[in-house]
């Protein structure tokens, strides 16, 4: 971890953090502008539930049946991009993070949390796809509670990045009237 910590920070600098940001933030267009209508095409419309803080066994089952086999098969496809709209966009918010800071503190890796909780809830998602209709409510509620875990992580690792970012504007504000 300390490892993984100290290349964060080394490489935390906004000219590193936020084309890396960029291009997670292009996957994500392309996840909702592209992938996502299919998705709800073929779904009739339920939800990813990908956007749920929590889903239920019965939620998955309806979802899987709608989507039938072809649709089942787009959904792995928009898991795998989501893997690495996941992965670039940690990494990402990670330098933003020890860019912000200033810091080494082993905060800066909180969002790798969130990619491993997502990660964890896509093959979860895709081992559920890969048994259905013989899955099983616990492994619906496992792949839940990487749900949760992601988007209370999400929240955290924002609530870190607006503190950091006012933080640093107060302190930029001081500097500027010290110096006028």
């Amino acid at each position: 971890m300390n490892k993984l910590t100290r290349f964060f920070f080394k490489n935390g600098e906004y000219k590193i953090a936020l084309p890396v940001l960029g291009l997670g933030f292009t996957l994500q267009a392309l996840l909702i502008m592209a992938y996502l209508p299919e998705f709800l095409h073929y779904s009739d419309n339920m939800k990813n539930p990908d956007q749920f803080f929590t889903y239920n066994y019965e939620y998955i089952v309806d979802l899987y049946q709608k989507l039938g086999e072809e649709g089942r098969k787009f959904y792995f496809n928009m898991l795998v991009v989501d893997f690495l709209y996941t992965t670039i966009s940690g990494a990402g918010y990670s330098l933003l993070l020890a860019a912000l800071a200033k810091k080494e503190k082993w905060y800066i890796i909180l969002p790798l949390v969130l990619t491993l909780s997502d990660i964890f809830e896509n093959i979860s998602q895709i081992i559920l796809m890969n048994n259905f209709p013989a899955i099983s409510p616990s492994g619906v509620a496992i792949s839940s509670t990487f749900s949760s875990i992601k988007m209370t992580g999400g929240a955290i690792i924002l609530s870190l990045i607006l503190f950091f970012i006012g933080r640093n504007i107060i302190h930029w504000v001081k500097n500027k009237k010290t110096t006028v």
